[in-house]
Protein backbone atom coordinates (compact mmCIF):
# COMPACT_ATOMS: atom_id res chain seq x y z
CA UNK A 1 0.00 0.00 0.00
CA UNK A 2 1.58 3.40 -0.98
CA UNK A 3 1.65 5.89 1.76
CA UNK A 4 -0.10 8.78 -0.18
CA UNK A 5 -2.83 6.26 -1.62
CA UNK A 6 -5.43 8.51 0.42
CA UNK A 7 -3.47 11.31 -0.48
CA UNK A 8 -4.08 13.36 -3.45
CA UNK A 9 -0.74 14.96 -6.00
CA UNK A 10 1.23 18.31 -4.80
CA UNK A 11 -1.01 21.55 -4.28
CA UNK A 12 -0.27 23.80 -6.15
CA UNK A 13 -0.69 26.27 -3.85
CA UNK A 14 1.74 27.95 -2.13
CA UNK A 15 3.05 27.28 1.76
CA UNK A 16 1.34 29.84 3.32
CA UNK A 17 -1.67 31.82 1.28
CA UNK A 18 -2.90 34.71 3.65
CA UNK A 19 -6.29 35.56 2.85
CA UNK A 20 -7.68 39.28 2.06
CA UNK A 21 -9.03 41.14 4.71
CA UNK A 22 -11.09 42.76 2.71
CA UNK A 23 -13.21 39.70 1.95
CA UNK A 24 -13.61 38.48 5.50
CA UNK A 25 -15.54 41.80 6.46
CA UNK A 26 -16.86 40.18 9.85
CA UNK A 27 -13.53 39.53 11.25
CA UNK A 28 -11.47 42.82 13.02
CA UNK A 29 -9.05 44.08 10.91
CA UNK A 30 -6.50 43.03 13.30
CA UNK A 31 -6.73 39.53 12.34
CA UNK A 32 -6.30 37.13 9.44
CA UNK A 33 -6.85 33.50 8.09
CA UNK A 34 -3.97 31.38 6.45
CA UNK A 35 -3.25 27.82 4.64
CA UNK A 36 -0.54 25.99 5.61
CA UNK A 37 0.28 23.41 3.06
CA UNK A 38 3.96 21.48 3.89
CA UNK A 39 5.40 20.23 6.60
CA UNK A 40 8.25 22.60 7.34
CA UNK A 41 4.88 25.42 7.44
CA UNK A 42 3.66 22.66 9.85
CA UNK A 43 6.02 22.95 12.21
CA UNK A 44 6.57 26.15 12.39
CA UNK A 45 3.66 26.16 14.08
CA UNK A 46 4.51 24.08 17.39
CA UNK A 47 4.96 26.26 19.71
CA UNK A 48 1.97 27.99 18.96
CA UNK A 49 -0.23 25.26 18.66
CA UNK A 50 1.00 23.46 21.88
CA UNK A 51 -0.22 26.94 23.28
CA UNK A 52 -3.73 26.63 21.35
CA UNK A 53 -4.41 22.96 23.19
CA UNK A 54 -3.67 24.30 26.38
CA UNK A 55 -6.28 27.21 26.18
CA UNK A 56 -8.72 25.59 23.63
CA UNK A 57 -12.56 25.60 23.62
CA UNK A 58 -14.78 22.49 23.47
CA UNK A 59 -13.49 19.42 24.45
CA UNK A 60 -10.27 19.16 22.56
CA UNK A 61 -9.07 15.07 21.51
CA UNK A 62 -5.84 13.66 21.70
CA UNK A 63 -6.59 13.61 17.25
CA UNK A 64 -6.19 17.52 17.22
CA UNK A 65 -2.72 17.75 19.19
CA UNK A 66 0.69 18.48 17.62
CA UNK A 67 2.42 15.81 18.35
CA UNK A 68 -0.17 13.17 16.34
CA UNK A 69 -0.52 15.22 13.66
CA UNK A 70 2.70 16.40 12.80
CA UNK A 71 3.86 12.78 13.37
CA UNK A 72 1.04 10.87 11.32
CA UNK A 73 2.00 13.78 8.89
CA UNK A 74 6.16 12.75 9.31
CA UNK A 75 5.25 9.13 8.38
CA UNK A 76 2.14 9.59 5.99
CA UNK A 77 3.25 12.77 4.11
CA UNK A 78 6.43 11.92 2.26
CA UNK A 79 8.56 14.84 1.41
CA UNK A 80 8.86 18.43 2.42
CA UNK A 81 5.61 19.27 -0.35
CA UNK A 82 3.53 17.13 2.65
CA UNK A 83 1.00 16.79 -0.48
CA UNK A 84 -2.11 16.94 1.12
CA UNK A 85 -1.75 19.04 4.22
CA UNK A 86 -4.06 21.89 4.08
CA UNK A 87 -4.49 23.44 7.61
CA UNK A 88 -6.13 26.50 8.35
CA UNK A 89 -4.66 28.86 10.40
CA UNK A 90 -6.52 32.04 12.26
CA UNK A 91 -4.29 34.65 13.90
CA UNK A 92 -5.56 37.55 16.00
CA UNK A 93 -2.37 39.72 15.80
CA UNK A 94 -0.18 37.74 15.70
CA UNK A 95 -1.50 34.99 17.95
CA UNK A 96 -2.41 31.74 16.61
CA UNK A 97 -5.68 31.42 17.93
CA UNK A 98 -7.82 29.45 15.49
CA UNK A 99 -6.99 26.13 13.96
CA UNK A 100 -8.87 23.76 11.52
CA UNK A 101 -6.33 20.80 10.72
CA UNK A 102 -7.89 19.31 7.38
CA UNK A 103 -6.18 17.60 4.12
CA UNK A 104 -6.93 16.71 0.60
CA UNK A 105 -7.61 14.03 -0.53
CA UNK A 106 -8.84 12.40 -3.97
CA UNK A 107 -11.84 10.03 -3.73
CA UNK A 108 -14.00 8.17 -6.36
CA UNK A 109 -13.08 10.97 -8.73
CA UNK A 110 -13.45 13.74 -5.82
CA UNK A 111 -11.00 16.41 -4.31
CA UNK A 112 -12.01 16.22 -0.64
CA UNK A 113 -11.30 18.01 2.32
CA UNK A 114 -11.38 16.11 5.10
CA UNK A 115 -9.63 15.66 8.79
CA UNK A 116 -5.89 15.37 8.39
CA UNK A 117 -5.12 11.89 9.41
CA UNK A 118 -8.07 10.30 8.90
CA UNK A 119 -8.93 7.70 9.47
CA UNK A 120 -6.28 6.98 11.86
CA UNK A 121 -7.74 10.11 14.14
CA UNK A 122 -11.40 9.13 15.49
CA UNK A 123 -12.53 12.45 16.35
CA UNK A 124 -12.06 15.67 14.20
CA UNK A 125 -12.40 19.33 15.23
CA UNK A 126 -11.43 22.84 15.55
CA UNK A 127 -9.20 24.09 18.18
CA UNK A 128 -10.56 27.68 18.66
CA UNK A 129 -9.01 29.68 21.96
CA UNK A 130 -11.04 30.68 24.71
CA UNK A 131 -12.82 34.11 24.67
CA UNK A 132 -12.81 33.93 20.66
CA UNK A 133 -15.91 33.51 18.47
CA UNK A 134 -15.80 29.87 17.02
CA UNK A 135 -18.66 30.05 14.90
CA UNK A 136 -17.19 33.52 13.47
CA UNK A 137 -13.99 31.99 12.74
CA UNK A 138 -15.36 28.93 10.93
CA UNK A 139 -17.80 31.04 8.96
CA UNK A 140 -14.76 33.03 7.36
CA UNK A 141 -12.94 29.49 7.14
CA UNK A 142 -15.78 28.48 4.99
CA UNK A 143 -15.15 31.38 2.94
CA UNK A 144 -11.49 31.10 2.64
CA UNK A 145 -12.39 27.47 1.73
CA UNK A 146 -14.71 28.37 -0.98
CA UNK A 147 -12.16 30.58 -2.63
CA UNK A 148 -9.90 27.54 -3.06
CA UNK A 149 -9.87 26.43 -6.49
CA UNK A 150 -10.22 22.39 -7.64
CA UNK A 151 -11.95 21.20 -3.93
CA UNK A 152 -15.13 19.33 -4.43
CA UNK A 153 -16.41 18.36 -1.23
CA UNK A 154 -15.71 19.35 2.85
CA UNK A 155 -16.56 16.10 4.39
CA UNK A 156 -16.59 16.26 8.41
CA UNK A 157 -16.72 12.43 10.26
CA UNK A 158 -16.99 11.72 13.71
CA UNK A 159 -18.05 15.34 15.22
CA UNK A 160 -18.31 15.10 18.82
CA UNK A 161 -21.77 17.22 20.23
CA UNK A 162 -19.33 18.43 22.86
CA UNK A 163 -16.42 19.41 20.49
CA UNK A 164 -16.14 23.24 19.60
CA UNK A 165 -17.00 22.84 16.03
CA UNK A 166 -20.42 21.22 16.56
CA UNK A 167 -22.65 24.06 16.85
CA UNK A 168 -21.09 25.73 13.55
CA UNK A 169 -21.13 22.21 11.94
CA UNK A 170 -24.99 21.87 12.66
CA UNK A 171 -26.48 25.27 11.32
CA UNK A 172 -23.66 25.77 8.19
CA UNK A 173 -23.28 22.48 7.28
CA UNK A 174 -25.07 19.07 6.05
CA UNK A 175 -25.52 16.31 8.60
CA UNK A 176 -25.24 12.93 6.13
CA UNK A 177 -27.19 11.31 9.57
CA UNK A 178 -24.33 8.67 9.96
CA UNK A 179 -24.96 9.17 13.69
CA UNK A 180 -22.67 7.15 15.83
CA UNK A 181 -22.11 7.09 19.97
CA UNK A 182 -18.47 7.27 21.35
CA UNK A 183 -18.77 5.34 24.53
CA UNK A 184 -16.84 6.28 27.83
CA UNK A 185 -16.96 5.74 31.44
CA UNK A 186 -16.91 8.56 33.75
CA UNK A 187 -14.22 7.97 36.42
CA UNK A 188 -14.85 10.95 38.43
CA UNK A 189 -17.60 8.53 39.69
CA UNK A 190 -15.06 6.52 41.55
CA UNK A 191 -13.57 8.01 45.08
CA UNK A 192 -11.38 4.39 45.59
CA UNK A 193 -10.94 1.26 43.84
CA UNK A 194 -13.28 -0.26 46.20
CA UNK A 195 -15.73 2.09 45.01
CA UNK A 196 -15.20 0.85 40.72
CA UNK A 197 -14.92 -2.56 42.27
CA UNK A 198 -18.30 -2.48 43.27
CA UNK A 199 -19.98 -1.12 39.78
CA UNK A 200 -19.76 -4.86 38.74
CA UNK A 201 -22.52 -7.10 39.13
CA UNK A 202 -22.10 -10.75 41.05
CA UNK A 203 -22.42 -12.18 37.91
CA UNK A 204 -19.61 -9.86 36.14
CA UNK A 205 -17.50 -10.62 39.45
CA UNK A 206 -17.99 -14.22 39.13
CA UNK A 207 -16.81 -14.43 35.04
CA UNK A 208 -13.71 -12.12 35.20
CA UNK A 209 -12.79 -14.58 38.16
CA UNK A 210 -13.14 -17.09 35.55
CA UNK A 211 -11.68 -15.37 33.10
CA UNK A 212 -8.80 -15.01 35.22
CA UNK A 213 -8.97 -18.76 36.65
CA UNK A 214 -8.76 -20.40 33.14
CA UNK A 215 -5.95 -17.90 32.42
CA UNK A 216 -3.52 -18.88 35.34
CA UNK A 217 -3.72 -22.02 34.08
CA UNK A 218 -0.79 -21.18 31.71
CA UNK A 219 0.83 -19.65 34.18
CA UNK A 220 0.90 -16.43 36.81
CA UNK A 221 -0.90 -13.50 35.06
CA UNK A 222 0.60 -10.27 34.92
CA UNK A 223 -0.73 -6.42 33.74
CA UNK A 224 2.40 -4.49 32.70
CA UNK A 225 2.59 -1.14 31.82
CA UNK A 226 5.65 -1.18 28.76
CA UNK A 227 8.59 1.31 28.73
CA UNK A 228 8.49 3.01 25.25
CA UNK A 229 10.97 1.98 22.98
CA UNK A 230 12.07 -1.87 22.17
CA UNK A 231 9.74 -3.37 24.25
CA UNK A 232 6.56 -1.16 23.64
CA UNK A 233 7.72 -1.29 19.75
CA UNK A 234 7.23 -5.21 19.81
CA UNK A 235 3.90 -5.09 21.63
CA UNK A 236 2.76 -2.72 19.14
CA UNK A 237 3.47 -5.22 16.14
CA UNK A 238 1.71 -8.37 17.55
CA UNK A 239 -1.00 -6.53 18.49
CA UNK A 240 -1.72 -5.37 15.51
CA UNK A 241 -0.91 -8.71 13.94
CA UNK A 242 -3.39 -10.54 16.11
CA UNK A 243 -6.24 -7.53 15.76
CA UNK A 244 -5.55 -8.46 11.79
CA UNK A 245 -6.35 -11.74 12.54
CA UNK A 246 -9.27 -11.39 14.29
CA UNK A 247 -10.83 -9.71 12.03
CA UNK A 248 -10.18 -11.28 8.83
CA UNK A 249 -11.96 -14.59 11.08
CA UNK A 250 -14.80 -12.14 10.94
CA UNK A 251 -15.00 -11.27 7.33
CA UNK A 252 -13.73 -7.47 8.42
CA UNK A 253 -11.92 -4.95 6.51
CA UNK A 254 -10.09 -2.02 8.55
CA UNK A 255 -8.66 0.38 6.70
CA UNK A 256 -6.77 1.55 9.78
CA UNK A 257 -5.26 -1.70 11.53
CA UNK A 258 -4.42 -3.46 7.41
CA UNK A 259 -2.27 -0.26 6.27
CA UNK A 260 1.30 -1.61 6.45
CA UNK A 261 2.81 2.30 8.01
CA UNK A 262 0.77 1.97 11.04
CA UNK A 263 2.42 0.41 13.08
CA UNK A 264 5.58 2.85 11.81
CA UNK A 265 3.62 5.69 12.54
CA UNK A 266 2.80 4.42 16.30
CA UNK A 267 6.13 3.30 16.90
CA UNK A 268 7.42 7.20 15.86
CA UNK A 269 4.75 8.55 18.45
CA UNK A 270 5.86 6.43 21.17
CA UNK A 271 9.27 7.56 20.71
CA UNK A 272 8.28 11.13 19.82
CA UNK A 273 9.86 13.66 22.26
CA UNK A 274 6.73 16.14 21.72
CA UNK A 275 4.73 17.51 24.16
CA UNK A 276 1.13 17.26 25.33
CA UNK A 277 0.22 13.76 24.46
CA UNK A 278 1.57 10.28 26.59
CA UNK A 279 1.29 6.67 25.14
CA UNK A 280 0.49 4.01 26.95
CA UNK A 281 1.10 0.59 26.17
CA UNK A 282 0.19 -2.17 28.53
CA UNK A 283 0.41 -6.13 27.94
CA UNK A 284 -1.30 -8.99 30.00
CA UNK A 285 0.83 -12.27 30.20
CA UNK A 286 -0.07 -15.77 31.45
CA UNK A 287 3.05 -16.97 31.90
CA UNK A 288 5.87 -16.34 29.61
CA UNK A 289 3.18 -15.79 26.59
CA UNK A 290 1.87 -12.29 26.14
CA UNK A 291 -1.75 -12.90 25.93
CA UNK A 292 -3.49 -8.70 25.37
CA UNK A 293 -2.57 -5.97 24.65
CA UNK A 294 -4.10 -2.05 24.71
CA UNK A 295 -2.25 0.56 22.54
CA UNK A 296 -3.51 4.10 24.26
CA UNK A 297 -2.91 7.54 24.28
CA UNK A 298 -3.70 10.25 27.60
CA UNK A 299 -4.11 13.77 26.50
CA UNK A 300 -5.15 15.97 29.33
CA UNK A 301 -7.35 13.87 32.09
CA UNK A 302 -8.46 11.25 29.24
CA UNK A 303 -7.63 7.96 28.62
CA UNK A 304 -7.85 7.11 24.57
CA UNK A 305 -8.19 3.57 24.13
CA UNK A 306 -6.98 3.44 20.69
CA UNK A 307 -6.34 -0.54 20.06
CA UNK A 308 -7.47 -3.46 22.08
CA UNK A 309 -6.29 -6.66 21.03
CA UNK A 310 -6.18 -10.02 22.38
CA UNK A 311 -4.03 -13.20 20.80
CA UNK A 312 -6.59 -14.46 18.29
CA UNK A 313 -6.49 -18.12 19.20
CA UNK A 314 -7.38 -16.99 23.09
CA UNK A 315 -10.71 -15.26 22.02
CA UNK A 316 -12.66 -18.16 23.46
CA UNK A 317 -11.06 -17.34 27.20
CA UNK A 318 -11.76 -13.41 26.89
CA UNK A 319 -8.19 -11.87 28.13
CA UNK A 320 -9.75 -8.63 26.80
CA UNK A 321 -12.43 -8.49 29.29
CA UNK A 322 -9.56 -8.84 32.34
CA UNK A 323 -7.33 -6.27 30.58
CA UNK A 324 -10.00 -3.88 30.10
CA UNK A 325 -10.73 -4.07 33.85
CA UNK A 326 -7.04 -4.01 34.81
CA UNK A 327 -6.61 -0.87 32.82
CA UNK A 328 -9.28 1.09 33.71
CA UNK A 329 -7.71 0.58 37.41
CA UNK A 330 -4.66 1.82 36.26
CA UNK A 331 -6.22 5.03 34.69
CA UNK A 332 -8.20 5.33 38.15
CA UNK A 333 -5.25 5.19 39.88
CA UNK A 334 -3.24 7.17 37.72
CA UNK A 335 -5.96 10.49 37.98
CA UNK A 336 -7.45 9.90 34.83
CA UNK A 337 -11.42 11.53 34.26
CA UNK A 338 -12.24 9.80 31.42
CA UNK A 339 -11.79 6.23 29.76
CA UNK A 340 -12.82 6.61 26.03
CA UNK A 341 -13.67 3.57 24.40
CA UNK A 342 -13.80 5.53 21.51
CA UNK A 343 -16.15 5.11 18.05
CA UNK A 344 -17.70 3.08 16.73
CA UNK A 345 -20.07 1.60 19.55
CA UNK A 346 -20.15 -2.42 19.79
CA UNK A 347 -22.16 -4.38 22.40
CA UNK A 348 -18.86 -5.39 24.06
CA UNK A 349 -17.80 -1.68 24.89
CA UNK A 350 -21.16 -1.31 27.07
CA UNK A 351 -20.11 -2.79 29.93
CA UNK A 352 -17.16 -0.69 29.96
CA UNK A 353 -18.70 2.70 30.10
CA UNK A 354 -21.11 4.28 31.98
CA UNK A 355 -22.30 6.82 29.23
CA UNK A 356 -21.96 7.56 25.06
CA UNK A 357 -21.05 11.04 23.40
CA UNK A 358 -23.07 11.50 20.45
CA UNK A 359 -21.03 11.80 16.54
CA UNK A 360 -22.30 13.39 13.68
CA UNK A 361 -20.84 13.12 9.84
CA UNK A 362 -21.13 16.52 7.81
CA UNK A 363 -20.46 17.90 4.84
CA UNK A 364 -20.78 21.01 2.16
CA UNK A 365 -20.81 20.18 -1.43
CA UNK A 366 -18.03 22.71 -3.06
CA UNK A 367 -18.67 21.72 -6.62
CA UNK A 368 -21.55 20.54 -8.87
CA UNK A 369 -19.62 16.59 -8.97
CA UNK A 370 -19.75 17.54 -4.49
CA UNK A 371 -23.37 18.11 -4.31
CA UNK A 372 -24.36 14.54 -6.31
CA UNK A 373 -21.79 12.96 -3.73
CA UNK A 374 -23.08 14.28 -0.94
CA UNK A 375 -26.92 14.23 -1.56
CA UNK A 376 -27.07 11.16 -3.07
CA UNK A 377 -23.82 9.30 -1.23
CA UNK A 378 -23.42 10.89 1.85
CA UNK A 379 -26.68 11.57 2.77
CA UNK A 380 -29.05 8.59 1.38
CA UNK A 381 -26.26 5.48 -0.58
CA UNK A 382 -24.01 5.43 2.54
CA UNK A 383 -25.93 5.23 5.24
CA UNK A 384 -28.27 2.45 4.01
CA UNK A 385 -25.12 0.12 2.49
CA UNK A 386 -23.86 0.87 6.55
CA UNK A 387 -26.57 -0.88 8.12
CA UNK A 388 -26.54 -3.51 5.20
CA UNK A 389 -23.06 -4.26 6.17
CA UNK A 390 -23.15 -4.98 9.47
CA UNK A 391 -25.88 -6.78 9.53
CA UNK A 392 -24.32 -9.72 6.90
CA UNK A 393 -23.03 -12.95 8.35
CA UNK A 394 -19.44 -13.95 8.65
CA UNK A 395 -19.73 -16.24 5.70
CA UNK A 396 -20.69 -13.44 3.33
CA UNK A 397 -18.24 -11.09 4.39
CA UNK A 398 -15.43 -13.16 4.02
CA UNK A 399 -16.29 -13.68 0.44
CA UNK A 400 -17.19 -9.89 -0.36
CA UNK A 401 -14.40 -8.22 1.72
CA UNK A 402 -11.43 -9.70 -0.83
CA UNK A 403 -13.72 -8.52 -3.85
CA UNK A 404 -13.89 -5.53 -2.09
CA UNK A 405 -10.14 -4.95 -1.13
CA UNK A 406 -9.24 -5.70 -4.57
CA UNK A 407 -11.68 -3.46 -6.10
CA UNK A 408 -9.77 -0.95 -3.91
CA UNK A 409 -6.70 -1.92 -4.86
Amino acid sequence: MDRLAALPQASDLAGVAPLSLETVSALPANTHISLVTTLAGLRALEKDWLALEANSQGATTVFQSFAWISTWCRIYCAGESGAGIHIIAGHDQNRLVFLWPLMLTRRAGLNVLCWITEPFGQYGDILCAKGQNSHLWVGNALRFIRRLKGIDLLRLRHVRDDSAIACCAATELVNAHLDERAPYLDLTQFASEADYENRYTGTQRKRRKKIRKHLEEMGDVTFTRLTLGSDADKAITEALAEKNKWLSQRGRINQVLSCPFHGEFLKALARSKLRGVEMVVTELRAGDRAISWEISFRFGTTHFAYITSHANDLTDLSPGRLHFDLSQRACLADGMKTFDLMVPFDPHKESWSSACMPTQDYYLPMSRKGMIAGTLYLSHIRPRLRSLYYRLPQALLRYINPLRRNAEG
